[in-house]
């Protein structure tokens, strides 16, 4: 007898209803979720309560995330006046729809009191608010309550949940089963038309959707599309698809409001080209592969099977953060009925409406995380931002779980009595819950565990003793300089180990953490590269109590850097960590300096050093000019545009950066000057036409080849003027003249300016 794959005798049932008359259920689900994940991160029997005592990961992206969970706990994300001291350290440059997450960090941490019980309750918190959204929504696809509790189970304990728990803002994806429930909602209602209560439910689903990852938003979008597209393919009506559209409105503005303070500090301070600079290209990378789904998660409990996962990572190409996309065997199972079910819809067969559903979203899910699928388009086309599309695997793996389920209720329900049926669900929710959980999930590694414990507590303990020897609020400049964030590891210092001062101290403040590519950050980038002593010489003018070295970042291991500051302070290190790593030295005469009210140039004004993007300034008046031998600018050059890099005469303009050679001043030039230029030309004849534009005025004259310098009188009147263009007529490569490979296009090369009163 011929069997149709198909179910549709009951219609969609309220999430609301569903929560409500089945707490129980939940509740239940919810508190094992909770234990469970919490002894297989500890062990048994420790883990029965939750681990409060250290934080579950303690390197690498952990620490970064940890950074943020203790902003957020003292404040807010966007600032924070410990970190990067004493020009802040502001985040807004690094934009991302995580309100959500923040605001959850926030409120745990009044309770946890301190930052790593908050991010292990918020790790722990999350298995239980998963387990609640997949079983209500499972339950509205009329999944057998066994087989929701089954399949939210082996959702909630996905791989995924534990390798990525160093990408904290990913574990929270209770949003990706809200998704499914929405699109069934959206593509088995019948109604064109829908109440302003839907309208008012819809907007603040879809805004708390937008607030926990922008990753996840955008999954919400695409799914949302496809339930459009297919609503307007089997109704042929624009009326009909007006629920899904405004779910893609809501999300997306909800994403917007998100970001907004990110896009204000854009307009406000121009954009920061260092910071999260993504390639399309990238997408290619972060793509997963059609084996890394059906592969055995890494570290599987059978050794054979771990093997197995272990030797294709070690000879394949572009593997990285994919490989936590295992879909576990069920999932692999639930995909592969998925497939079968296309086959049977595509041969004419009737597809139960879920199914039908299901294939569509994971198959277009499938098509966007592939490597060279659609997400790399997206990438180009779009924005190059979205780079991690294995992160959709989330979406696949909810999507292929309640299918798997859903087969096999269909094949019960067909072929058991309702007597056996009942017995039937129970036993093969328990068998395969069992199996996939067996599968998805490995024992808590007590030594990785011990080793977690050790390096934090080892750091704890040296912040704290720091913090005793240090006046209350006391600054502390960290060695080497490290940019933050996203950066490569320096040597044998790990991208955020620097973090560690501020994240175990309570009132000290910390060099480290400014963001990259803003002023604090270029003021310790360009002092690090300073001599030992002009680093004391300025940090003492800016009142910072001591010193803190982590040997790991250089090459000799600090032992140069060690002895000549034992030297300069007459005192050897005051404190070292236990593995003597770090080491401490206090500054005697440090001075508390009120830096408040101050903008970051009066600050760098105030400790005799100024940096912005053009590097370290030096002091020079407008009579003293600009010296182009020396690598720096002066203090009254705000900005430069045009000039190539310096070289030991001097530097060359080069068209290729800009029409011309342009210069602002922070202060207006002087009403009557005369302009003295020394240069040389590039050109065909040694010599180069330049016109000269100093506010309203126009100028003319010739560069040649060894003639005096260029005097030229300039009467301003009442006009005030700030910047100054220089512009040569006859710019050519060296290249052209078939002197050298130089594509630069050169015109004047400039060995002093100056303007005499």
């Amino acid at each position: 007898m011929a069997v149709n794959i198909i179910d549709n005798n009951n219609p969609t049932r309220s999430f609301a209803k569903i929560y409500k008359s089945e707490w129980r259920w939940w509740c239940v689900g919810a508190i094992f979720s909770f234990v469970l994940a919490s002894v297989l991160m500890t062990g048994w029997p420790s883990g029965i309560l939750p681990n409060l005592a250290y934080p579950y990961t303690y390197q690498g992206d952990g620490l970064s995330h940890s950074w943020l969970t203790l902003r957020a706990m003292e404040g807010w994300i966007f600032d924070n006046p410990r970190s990067g001291y004493p020009f802040g350290s502001d985040f807004l440059d690094y934009p991302g729809s995580d309100t959500g997450n923040i605001l959850l960090l926030k409120i745990i941490g009044t309770i946890a009191g301190n930052y790593y019980g908050d991010i292990n309750l918020f790790f722990l918190l999350s298995f239980s608010v998963i387990f609640i959204a997949s079983y209500c929504s499972l339950r509205t696809f009329e999944l057998n309550k066994f087989f929701a509790f089954a399949a939210s189970l082996l959702f909630a304990f996905l791989p995924f949940h534990f390798q990525r728990l160093g990408h904290l803002f990913y574990l929270w994806y209770f949003v990706v089963p809200i998704v499914f429930f929405l699109c069934l909602s959206f593509y088995e209602s019948k109604e064109k038309y829908f109440s302003q209560k839907d309208i008012i439910f819809l907007f603040c689903t879809s805004i708390v959707l937008a607030s926990f990852g922008v990753y996840y938003a955008l999954f919400g979008v695409i799914a949302f599309s496809v339930c459009a597209f297919a609503i307007f393919c089997r109704s042929e009506s624009i009326k009909c698809i007006k629920a899904p559209v405004f779910a893609i409105v809501f999300v997306t503005a909800g994403v917007f409001l998100n970001i907004a303070p990110n896009i204000i500090n854009k307009n406000l301070n121009g954009n920061n080209p260092e910071v999260a600079v993504r390639s399309a290209s990238e997408a290619e990378t972060y793509g997963f592969k059609l084996v890394q789904l059906i592969l055995p998660r890494a570290g599987h409990r059978e050794t054979h099977l771990a093997s197995l996962t272990q030797r294709y990572n070690e000879s394949s190409p572009l593997v990285n953060e994919n490989v936590t996309s295992s879909l576990g065997v069920v999932g692999t199972a639930g995909l592969a009925g998925l497939l079968i079910v296309l086959i049977a819809a595509l041969s004419g067969r009737k597809i139960d409406t879920k199914l039908s559903l299901l294939v569509m979203l994971v198959f277009v899910f499938f098509l966007f995380g592939t490597i060279g699928g659609l997400g790399s388009l997206f990438s180009s086309v779009i924005s190059s931002s979205i780079r991690g599309w294995n992160r959709v695997s989330i979406f696949v793996a909810f999507g292929a779980i309640a299918a798997f389920f859903i087969i096999l209720q269909i094949f019960i329900n067909r072929y058991f009595s309702p007597e056996r049926a009942k017995i039937a669900f129970f036993g093969c929710a328990l068998i395969v819950g069992g199996i996939g959980m067996y599968d998805q999930t490995t024992p808590a590694c007590l030594a990785c565990n011990e080793q977690t414990k050790a390096a934090f507590e080892s750091d704890r303990n040296f912040v704290a003793e720091i913090e005793k020897n240090m006046p209350t609020g006391g600054a502390i400049y960290q060695l080497p300089y490290m940019p933050f964030p996203e950066v490569a590891p320096l040597h044998r210092l790990h991208t955020y180990d620097l973090s560690v001062g501020f994240l175990h101290s309570k009132e000290l403040r910390w060099s480290y953490a400014g963001m990259k590519g803003r002023e604090g950050d270029l003021f310790y980038r360009a002092l690090a590269q300073e001599s030992v002593e002009k680093q004391l010489e300025v940090i003492n003018r800016m009142g910072f109590s001591g010193i803190y070295i982590d040997r790991r970042g250089f090459e000799d291991n600090a032992d140069l850097l060690i002895s000549r500051l034992t030297v300069l302070l007459g005192n050897e290190p005051l404190l070292k960590r236990a593995d003597g790593q770090v080491v401490f030295f206090r500054l005697p005469s440090a001075s508390n300096i009120d830096f408040s009210g101050l903008s970051r140039r009066e600050i760098m004004m105030k400790s005799g050093y100024v940096v912005d993007k053009l590097g370290a300034r030096y002091a020079a008046s407008f009579s003293e000019g600009i010296d182009f031998t020396r690598r720096n600018w002066p203090e009254f050059v705000r900005d430069v545009e045009g000039v190539s890099g310096p070289e030991p005469w001097g530097r060359w303009s080069d068209a290729n950066l800009g029409q011309g050679v342009r210069f602002d001043f922070f202060s207006p030039l002087p009403a009557r000057f005369t302009l003295v230029l020394s240069a040389q030309p590039f050109g065909r004849n040694n010599e180069q036409a330049v016109v000269v534009k100093v506010g309203g005025q126009t100028h003319h004259f010739t560069i040649k080849q060894g003639e005096p310098d260029v005097r030229l009188p300039i009467i301003l009147k009442s006009e005030s003027v700030d910047s100054i263009a220089f512009i040569p007529q006859n710019s050519i490569s060296p290249k052209e003249v078939g002197m050298s490979e130089d594509s630069r296009n050169l015109g004047i090369g400039f060995i002093r300016l100056r303007f005499e009163e």
